[in-house]
């Protein structure tokens, strides 16, 4: 890190303090830092918020909040960003409470040095990324027990489902071949449960045949697993082109 753009966003209410550290900064070799001071604690918690910066400075005294409560505020609001606190009165149960909060350093004003700071600001950041990297990683392996349960929940809902389905299907097909159904509206009712029986096969062997969960839009907040098809009756899944083949009885 000896070469290193930064934004850094720094909450304190005394201007002094806050020349100060930005002329320590200045003086770090080979980084180039781009400085945003917000002087009050509520205006620095909604810029603290936006997540546009590096690393967030914030004192500990700010009027009729301390930077604790600022920054329990920010990490509330869902900022993960690295934060350093720094005060100018060293208070080592102060110091403590910030560390048990999450705070990535604790500095005291007036033994602040350039070598310091550039030290404080590198294992700040290294430490953001790497729980950043270890977030994703947990994500990753969440998302990938997720998908086997999904699939292992799809794989049994298929097989407890196909024995009830061919026992139905077939019964269907065999009744088709030997009553002679004349009434129309039997008729109708009838090849309506076969049409019904045949696509629910087809549903099935589409269940059958997925090998990764993947999602597709259902509703608004809502979504559906996707076995590649398209949509009939106004749902999501199944393809008016699908359901319309009538499969041919099997051979019995």
């Amino acid at each position: 890190m000896n070469k290193r753009n930064f934004t850094i966003l720094v909450i304190d209410d005394d201007p002094t303090d806050v020349e100060i550290l930005r002329r320590l900064l200045e003086h770090i070799e080979g980084w180039k830092i781009k400085f945003l001071v917000c002087n009050d604690a509520e205006t620095g918690r909604e810029e603290a918020l936006g997540c546009q910066v590096d690393l967030i400075f914030l004192d500990y005294l700010l009027g009729v909040k301390t930077g604790l409560e600022v920054f329990h505020e920010i990490r509330k609001g869902g900022c993960p960003l690295p934060v350093i606190m720094f005060t100018g009165h060293g208070s080592e149960e102060v110091a403590v409470q910030a560390m048990k909060a999450g705070v990535s350093d604790y500095l005291v004003k007036g033994r602040i040095t350039p070598d310091s700071l550039r030290l404080v600001i590198a294992n700040a950041i290294q430490k953001y990324k790497m729980q950043q990297k270890i977030g994703e990683q947990r994500k990753g392996l969440l998302d990938a027990e997720h998908q086997r349960v999904m699939m292992e929940s799809v794989a049994a809902t298929c097989h407890h489902f196909a024995g009830p389905l061919t026992t139905l299907l077939t019964n269907l097909q065999m009744f088709a071949k030997v009553e002679n159904i004349k009434e129309p509206e039997n008729r109708s009712m009838f090849e309506q449960c076969l049409k019904a029986c045949e696509t629910m096969k087809m549903i099935l062997n589409k269940f059958q045949q997925v090998r990764e969960y993947r999602t597709r839009p259902f509703l608004e907040d809502l979504k559906i697993l996707d076995i590649g098809l398209g949509s009939i009756y106004g749902t999501p899944g199944i393809s008016e082109d699908e359901t319309n083949h009538t499969p041919r009885p099997e051979n019995q």
